[in-house]
């Protein structure tokens, strides 16, 4: 069954955008561990700072150097630093990438032996989550989405879709994976993002109703004007569409076939 009314297709744009919800987590994570037996003398950054090779992230002197500052008092100590730094000196620990500090698991004037964990960097931020709202367009790597911080609107994260997959049994609803592209101080993991994936946008294109369409084994029609050239009784010539349609009839939402 087909409808009565005569519908034209219209030009115009289409922008399409997929509201979003994710919870931030460390990805390509490394630690950075004591190279020596000593002491932690000062640690620079914060936990969720961001960090580069350039800048350390804490300082070390050897069991011996702690023991020699420790054996002279406040007054003293500049005076035995400066007479003593061809031999004992300071090691700034720094990262071996840039990333967000994640973890940090000593503090100042503790002891630690070679080997033991310092901290731990994320070289990558992925907020992983899931559009909250039907899609009927299809997803691509390389889509964009601005996320805010569910408790500071303020905080802001510009990511990309490094993956997707569908959710089961739910086709409209995909698995997100959203990487944060502007890393930097204060993106904290295991806190949840919402925000806008940005599908798409198609200018003076050529739109009709979702309900005008036809599926059939996959492939959409659309019962569309055509004008006619030679005919015969078995077979009619097509010369080309128009621009009007027709909106099938259904019924319980299904397609009816033609009579």
């Amino acid at each position: 069954m087909v409808g009565d009314i005569e519908h034209e297709i219209k030009r115009s744009d289409i922008e399409i955008y997929t509201k979003v919800t994710g919870i931030s987590t460390a990805q390509d994570t490394y630690e950075v561990f004591a190279p020596f037996d000593g002491r932690v003398e000062d640690t620079m950054p914060d936990i969720f700072d961001f960090v580069t090779p350039e800048r350390p992230v804490l300082r070390l002197i050897t069991t011996e150097m702690a023991a020699l500052l420790d054996a002279t008092t406040p007054e003293e100590r500049k005076q035995t630093e400066r007479r003593w730094q061809d031999v004992y000196k300071y090691y700034d620990i720094k990262p071996e990438s840039q990333g967000i500090i994640t973890n940090i698991y000593v503090q100042p004037k503790i002891k630690v032996n070679k080997g033991d964990r310092l901290f731990t960097v994320a070289r990558k931020v992925m907020i992983i989550g899931k559009n909250t709202e039907p899609l009927y367009s299809r997803l691509a790597p390389g889509m964009t989405a601005e996320m805010i911080y569910a408790r500071d609107n303020a905080f802001k994260l510009s990511t990309t879709l490094a993956n997707f997959m569908p959710v089961q049994g739910t086709p409209l609803y995909n698995h997100v994976w959203l990487e944060t592209k502007d890393l930097r101080s204060g993106i904290k993991i295991g806190q949840r993002f919402n925000g806008y994936l940005f599908v798409g946008r198609s200018e003076n294109t050529h739109l009709v109703p979702s309900n005008a369409l036809i599926d059939r084994n996959g492939h959409k029609y659309l019962i569309l004007e055509v004008e006619t050239g030679l005919a015969t009784a078995e077979e009619i010539e097509i010369l080309k569409s128009g621009t009007h349609y027709i909106i099938p009839e259904r019924i319980n939402g299904k397609d009816q076939k033609a009579k």
